[in-house]
């Protein structure tokens, strides 16, 4: 076969690869035409952990500053989580302003039904709360001086203990339960001389000892809620029954009048329609029925307590007024 004829065919066949593959990046796509729709991940929220524990010393709650040692288990796990890559995970600190704005989870504990309610105000799909069951220093010395001389040596062992659950957003259900303990143990040994002080080690690791304890644990606790993820991805997508509003349109960008505590999620999809009709009763003259047009769709971007904002996919000539309504892929 002559070499111009093989690179002919080659070419033909490269082309019919392009064709079939819509990785290979050759087609350019003109905006507005159905791009997005990209939502392999569930996107997770991690609330502070209650502190349920029996056994804390007193330098336990150094560890993690001010918050205590349940905020610090729940910034381990949201780290963990991030570096996993399993899901998309909500950042704390939004978590933060979602909890002051809606005065939730001020005090007390908070139960499945609460979660669900603070996860769809953050747009999440799972959100995931738990306690910490143990987070306990013990120290045993054994040895000592006899006339002066001799040495004491100091076992020091951390343990901790976590329980977590992960809860869907759409119906206040625990999807899975997970648990996770680890230990560390560090000895140190101190000789006394003639009565002149101590010789060896007597480092205090307090705190050493139990982040790594925790850092066992929380590996735990995250590789069970990665491996959960087909059991979640499996969860039936519960849309909103209720309709937003076309509140700005700018460019390929729509923002609507309702958000996360209205059920709307990041990459939900939605339908944009135009009222052509409206019914009312005869009687009262009220509306009591719309019908409306379809004019595009677009998807969901960015998502608040109280305001989305979503990417044309397809459509054109969307207004102020116009109705949006969730719907299926």
């Amino acid at each position: 076969m002559r070499i111009g004829s093989s690179l002919t065919i080659s070419l033909a066949i490269l082309g019919l690869i392009t064709s079939i593959n819509p990785l290979l990046p050759t087609a350019t796509f003109a905006q507005g035409t159905e791009q997005l729709q990209v939502k392999n991940k569930k996107r997770v929220a991690v609330l502070d952990f209650e502190f349920a524990s029996t056994g804390l010393t007193g330098g336990g709650f150094s560890l993690f500053g001010a918050g205590g040692p349940a905020k610090g288990i729940s910034d381990l796990i949201t780290n963990a989580l991030v570096k996993n890559g399993t899901y998309i995970v909500i950042e704390r600190s939004r978590i933060q302003e979602i909890l002051k704005e809606q005065n939730l989870g001020a005090s007390g504990r908070i139960e499945a039904t609460t979660a669900a309610q603070i996860g769809r105000a953050l747009g999440a799909d799972i959100l995931i709360i738990g306690t910490v069951n143990r987070f306990n220093l013990e120290s045993n010395t054994s040895g000592g001086s006899f006339f002066g001389f001799g040495s004491a040596t100091t076992k020091n062992v951390a343990e901790v203990k976590l329980a977590a659950r992960m809860v869907g957003t759409t119906t206040g259900e625990i999807i899975i339960a997970a648990d996770g303990a680890g230990t560390e143990e560090q000895s140190d040994t101190a000789t006394v001389i003639g009565g002149l002080g101590s010789a060896g080690s007597t480092t205090n690791n307090t705190d050493k000892l139990l982040s790594s304890a925790s850092e066992k644990a929380v590996e735990q606790i995250v590789t069970q809620l990665a491996a959960a993820s087909t059991t979640v991805a499996a969860l039936p997508s519960v849309l909103p029954n209720i309709s937003a509003v076309v509140a700005d349109v700018s460019g390929n960008s729509l923002t609507l009048n309702k958000g996360g505590k209205d059920g709307f999620k990041p990459g939900m999809i939605i339908s944009v329609e135009r009222v052509i009709k409206e019914i009312k009763d005869p009687a009262t003259k009220k509306v009591i029925r719309r019908q409306t047009s379809r004019i595009g769709r677009l998807q969901l971007t960015e998502v608040d307590s109280g305001s989305s904002v979503g990417k044309v996919l397809n459509g054109k000539g969307f207004k102020v007024g116009d109705i949006a309504k969730p719907v299926e892929d």
